[in-house]
């Protein structure tokens, strides 16, 4: 296949007899899939090159201003993200561990010769600000399904959960379409805005996880790709807890589920729920690498837990909690789609909380307004629901202002 230089820098310039001539170049050339970097030796007088390829990489190679995260060089294979990293000389490594030929040439360590434009792109993994759903991955189901998911987990939670739990499962649903759809705004308002923690106490949270906001993330497969639900302890680490949560934080502002939580186990998440509220991880070694919390946090466990800072806790009751629910409802569909909708026609009224309750509130005024014509009853039940815990939420937090005062 037939390749086409795309730029050329000379790294030696010979002067005789009045000429001056590039005797030795770096030349970028493509094809439809790989970009070439060659050290090309020019005779001075002939002009007869010889010619040695410093690496083979991804076509689409990038230096970006992520608008959330800082700068990156990026990587993709047919649309797809396949290289991430905030160090040169790491993006390389990366790229020779995934099979791309990179000699160690000196020549190569000079990015600008190689990237020499920065981007504005944004690769984390969230809605962008027009709106759209990114998934640097290809992971993600962005189809808008409307009142599908909510009609499917509605019938779920009526038919597992009666009185208060009821509300307390539909509160988490709300809110993690609310925290997806508001996600453009952790741009501008960072670890400071809606920072708390959805806290579930009781027994009965795993399965809430599980078979609602799990599928509502996108399954399996986004949870492999992103991290989206994660079940009692992460597998341990020499590194410890803090290189978890900035695995778990970086380039990722979807919502993140720790469901089937004891008290010894929240314990290998501390930075990640003392990030969550309102601080960052920062990673030690000669790079202070500082990764702020951009994703919300729904904990389920069976106790509380003094670390989640800003908790808005709810106590689940195992008495109200009926037989796993029937087999046959319909299976629960990626919210992705729905909440890029929202974000769409309502941004502004979403922007105007800066508080968890008010904001899924108002998402939930949103919801019943976009579904009312599909699902009436759910539409009701979701303003009647969120209206009510969130008019407690708020009186028991100006209580303990109060108390502290």
């Amino acid at each position: 296949m037939q390749s086409q230089i795309l730029e050329e820098n000379c790294v030696k310039l010979v002067e005789q007899d009045g000429w001056r001539r590039c005797t030795k170049l770096i030349r970028l050339r493509a094809d439809h899939t790989s970009l070439f970097v060659d050290l090309v030796r020019r005779s001075f007088d002939s002009g007869e090159e010889t010619v040695k390829i410093l690496a083979q990489l991804p076509r689409e190679i990038y230096a970006i201003a992520e608008p959330y995260f800082g700068e990156y060089f990026v990587a993709y294979e047919g649309g797809r993200l396949v290289a991430v990293s905030r160090s040169w000389d790491s993006f390389l490594r990366r790229l020779r561990n995934l099979g791309y030929y990179v000699s160690y040439s000196g020549y190569l360590s000079n990015p600008w010769v190689l990237v020499p434009h920065v981007e504005k792109k944004t690769i984390s993994v969230g809605l962008s600000d027009s709106g759209e759903v990114v998934d640097p991955l290809g992971a993600l189901d962005a189809a808008d399904y409307g009142a599908e998911p909510l009609k499917a987990a509605y019938e779920w939670i009526k038919s597992m959960y009666v009185g208060r739990n009821a509300a307390y499962a539909w509160f988490n649903v709300v809110a993690l379409i609310a925290q997806v759809a508001a996600s453009p705004l952790r741009r501008f308002h960072g670890s400071e805005y809606l920072d708390y923690v959805v806290y579930n106490v009781g027994v009965s949270g795993l399965n809430m996880a599980m078979h609602i906001l799990e599928p509502m993330l996108g399954g399996s497969y986004a949870n492999r790709a992103y991290g989206t639900v994660i079940y009692g302890a992460p597998l341990s680490t020499r590194k410890g807890s803090k290189v978890l949560a900035a695995r778990l934080l970086n380039l990722n502002r979807l919502s993140l589920v720790l469901a089937g939580q004891t008290k010894e186990t929240l314990k290998a998440y501390k930075h990640l729920l003392e990030s969550a509220a309102g601080g960052a991880v920062e990673l030690g070694g000669r790079r202070k690498e500082l990764i702020p919390n951009l994703r919300s946090l729904f904990v389920f466990a069976d106790a509380p837990y003094s670390g989640a800072a800003r908790s808005l806790a709810m106590r689940w009751e195992p008495w109200q909690v009926r037989p796993p629910p029937p087999a046959g409802l319909p299976p629960v569909k990626p919210i992705y789609g729905f909440a890029a909708r929202l974000w769409k026609k309502y941004h502004s009224r979403l922007a105007g909380p800066n508080k968890l309750p008010y904001l899924v509130k108002v998402a939930a005024e949103a919801i019943a307004q976009e579904i009312r014509g599909e699902a009436e009853e759910v539409a009701t039940f979701t303003e009647n629901a969120i209206a009510e815990l969130v008019n407690t939420f708020l009186s028991e937090e100006l209580l303990r202002l109060r108390r502290t005062q």
